[in-house]
């Protein structure tokens, strides 16, 4: 009996082969099932998020383009992209389920119909895969003041040149936003700003009168070159807003004529051309009039006239093709060049835009753009001192002042390379990813492409 049980019990053992092979060929089964789920789930998502991705730009596309307001406008412009996206791909079935427009909003559904590598071993040999995109195109009230630097070393390799062409393919790009509500200013900066001839008699301005004034008669005793010789070029190396210039002058050995008395009438003339200095007294950081006046410099140069906000890019784009990088333009101090900025967003006198065009809840947005460093500072009502120190915590205090009141500051350093300028425009931009360190007028052309696209209002909303 003991023989029987241990011989059943050893063919037992043999006979369990055949079932751990099938249990085996049960669970490879299985797990080449999951395998071949999770293959096609990746497929799905990944046909998924490039879908919505698509999606996404149909219904921006939509939504910026008004002309596209019919439900069959809108599915063949939403049809042709889908069809350059998906140029003929096999096991790729597109379809529109819903396109519509409320208002600014347009609204996408589709859907798409993917081939399964291994679907045929549960019976499905495709699968369905939909998204929703919600766009909105919002014209919101926006005014936006380009500060940019018209300092003497601006003329170096022609970068005033590579700023004109930067500064207008960004209007062109405002321009074809085609939004009613947006308005722009330009203000050309220096070592002073210059607000214009016609505002001379403004309230808030204090112009000294022209004038010509003629001395006492003057009479010294003169002698006249009558020959030169051994004329030599005298090389000599001047600097004007931190850039080094030759002023090299011709040198001769003259010989003068009898001795004679000379005598002429001393004339002084003092002009106005427009520019401002700085109030005294803490104001030169404060944006509005509140009484105290603005003073006007004589026998002073500036560069061109500020535009003040409008809604005429073709304007704005006059303003930026005029201005020059002249020598007599002075150093450079960017605190004028922000503050005034500031002011032509503000609403109260001295540049209060005033009338029809005043709209509640706009945005006020300043790009400050300079090739360098602080090279002036405060001087009483002048920026002819040499302290660096000084302009640049006015800068930062001026820049500080424009936030609190709402400013959002976007800096541009153009071909700057002193770390202390650039630490400056990154305080006073209203965060880093608002401020452009751009080494060519590639980059600059970039920079203010990417603050154009950053205050574009087109975006995704579910």
């Amino acid at each position: 009996m003991k023989r029987t049980f241990n011989h059943t019990s050893a063919a037992y053992r043999t006979d369990t082969t055949g079932n751990v092979a099938v249990m085996f060929a049960i669970c490879l089964f299985f797990i080449i099932g999951l395998l071949a789920v999770a293959i096609d789930l990746s497929k799905g998502f990944s046909a998924k998020q490039r879908l919505q991705d698509t999606t996404d730009a149909v219904a921006l596309l939509a939504a910026k383009d008004k002309t596209l307001d019919s439900t069959a406008k809108l599915e063949a412009a939403a049809q042709a992209l889908y069809d350059a996206t998906y140029p003929g791909e096999r096991g790729v079935r597109i379809e529109i389920q819903d396109v519509q427009r409320n208002g600014d909003e347009v609204i996408v559904v589709a859907k798409n119909n993917i081939d399964t590598f291994f679907g045929g071993i549960f019976n499905r040999s495709d699968l369905d895969v939909g998204v929703t995109s919600r766009a909105v195109f919002a014209t919101k009230a926006m005014d936006v003041a380009l500060v940019l630097d018209t300092t003497f070393s601006m003329s170096e390799n022609n970068k005033i040149g590579g700023l004109k062409v930067a500064a207008n393919n960004l209007l062109t790009t405002f321009d074809e936003l085609d939004n009613e509500n947006l308005r722009v200013s330009v203000v050309p900066f220096a070592q002073y700003v210059n607000v214009g001839l016609s505002r001379r008699n403004a309230r808030w301005l204090d112009v000294p009168a022209d004038s010509s004034t003629r001395g006492a008669e003057v009479c010294r005793m003169k002698r006249d070159v009558i020959s030169r010789s051994n004329c030599r070029r005298v090389a000599k190396t001047c600097s004007n807003d931190g850039v080094s210039f030759d002023c090299s002058y011709t040198q001769c050995d003259n010989q003068y004529g009898p001795e004679y008395e000379s005598c002429s009438t001393p004339v002084a003339n003092q002009t106005w051309t427009g520019c401002v200095g700085s109030r005294t007294g803490g104001r030169d950081v404060r944006v509005a009039f509140d009484g105290k006046k603005i003073p006007g410099l004589l026998n002073t140069s500036c560069g061109v006239e500020l535009q003040t906000l409008s809604k005429n890019m073709t304007t704005a784009k006059r303003t930026v093709s005029s201005m020059t990088a002249a020598r007599n333009n002075g150093d450079t101090y960017i605190p004028s060049g922000v503050l005034w900025g500031w002011r032509t967003l503000d609403e109260s006198i001295p540049l209060s835009s005033g009338g029809n065009d005043v709209v509640s809840n706009r945005d006020k947005v300043m790009i400050v753009m300079t090739d360098g460093e602080n090279q002036g500072s405060k001087n009483g009502k002048r920026h002819n001192g040499s302290n660096t120190d000084a302009a640049n915590a006015k800068t930062d205090e001026t820049c500080e002042a424009a936030k609190r009141d709402g400013v959002t500051i976007y800096t541009i350093a153009y071909d700057v390379n002193d770390s202390t300028t650039k630490n400056m425009l990154t305080r006073c931009a209203s965060g880093a990813s608002n401020f452009f360190d751009a080494a060519n007028a590639s980059e600059l052309n970039k920079a203010f492409q990417a603050i154009g696209d950053a205050l574009n209002e087109l975006r995704i909303t579910a």
